[in-house]
């Protein structure tokens, strides 16, 4: 029989957990002779994308990430377009996309899962600047979170170190005007936050929208018209409390099938699924069904328990900070 060939991306310092673990994991699931494993550990000046491509050109059968939801996509940008399937193995806080994928947050079950009977489930991505997102773009509170806080200070203090960046940037609170050019249609607002969601999870039982999803054929413009701590509470609450979306409160929708451009009036931070892409403005087009990724057969929600247990448990804010490149 020939053997499964894979590549595995490895970040050693997304999350907490050791790379040295990760590769215990995929030897004890990976073994020869049925599987062919070679794995790469990311040093943080490669480009991750064309590592991938290169591994496809020479006929892998699939590509795993290990490592936080900036590893998932930082491979991802390899993969749109081929017709090779990608494994997730959650290492990193946040696990964003894991978890919208009912991916195991354990990486001894994700590995089994890879290596039993998965599914195939292709989901849409965002180009941006030469790049491909499966999270999010986004501009304002978000992304000045993310280009305030550290890589060392993510790693030392977790959630934490987004949570201080958080209040200090929500002190200094101030609605942006922004242009919002949607398949064409132009619309003027007032908001703390504009974010181009391609799924639906910040985190856990927290939503973007409960209508959002990864397979949607389409973007999903978040719309935080917040002014101050009361309002981004609202927000809060409107993302927690199941139900349709809401037009009456301080998070708002609008929706595009093709391209979206967002301008500001000042130039505003711009962050893709956590990496600093500059500032506005910034235009992102709809790839869909952009890549292809390995699922349960059975989609199971994680439990609570799994969530605060696991060591690469996800962090409470992680959909709005979303990661930086783990």
């Amino acid at each position: 029989m020939t053997p499964q060939q894979i590549f595995a991306v490895i970040n050693p310092v997304a999350g907490r957990t050791q790379a040295r673990e990760i590769r215990k994991a995929f030897r004890r699931h990976f073994p020869g002779p049925a599987w062919q494993l070679e794995i790469y550990e990311t040093t943080g000046e490669e480009d991750v994308g064309e590592l991938v491509r290169e591994a496809v050109s020479r006929g892998v059968d699939r590509v795993y990430a290990a490592g936080g939801d900036g590893t998932v996509s930082a491979v991802v940008d390899g993969l749109v377009g081929a017709n090779v399937p990608l494994g997730i193995v959650p290492a990193g806080t946040g696990n964003t996309l894991a978890q919208e994928l009912h991916i195991p947050l354990n990486i001894d079950k994700a590995c089994a899962m890879l290596a039993g009977q998965p599914r195939v489930r292709a989901i849409d991505a965002l180009e941006c600047r030469g790049q491909f997102f499966v999270l999010s773009v986004g501009t304002g509170l978000g992304a000045q979170t993310i280009k305030s806080t550290g890589r060392q200070e993510k790693r030392r203090f977790g959630v934490l170190a987004y949570v201080v960046a958080l209040f200090r940037v929500i002190l200094g609170l101030q609605p942006h005007l922004y242009t919002i050019v949607a398949d064409g249609k132009r619309k003027r607002v007032r908001a703390a936050d504009v974010l181009l969601a391609n799924i639906s999870k910040l985190t856990g039982p927290i939503l973007w929208g409960r209508h959002i999803a990864p397979d949607d054929g389409r973007i999903d413009i978040c719309i935080v018209r917040a002014r101050n701590l009361r309002d981004l509470l609202l927000v809060g609450w409107d993302m927690v409390v199941p139900g349709q979306p809401r037009q009456d409160r301080n998070l708002r929708y609008l929706e595009a099938r093709h391209s979206v451009l967002v301008m500001a009036d000042d130039p505003l931070p711009v962050q893709g699924d956590g990496e600093e892409l500059g500032h506005t403005p910034v235009e992102v087009t709809l790839r869909p069904e952009a890549v292809r990724v390995l699922v349960p057969q059975h989609e199971g929600r994680p439990s609570v328990v799994e969530l605060l247990r696991n060591r690469e448990r996800p962090a409470v804010l992680n959909g709005i900070l979303s990661r930086g490149r783990e």
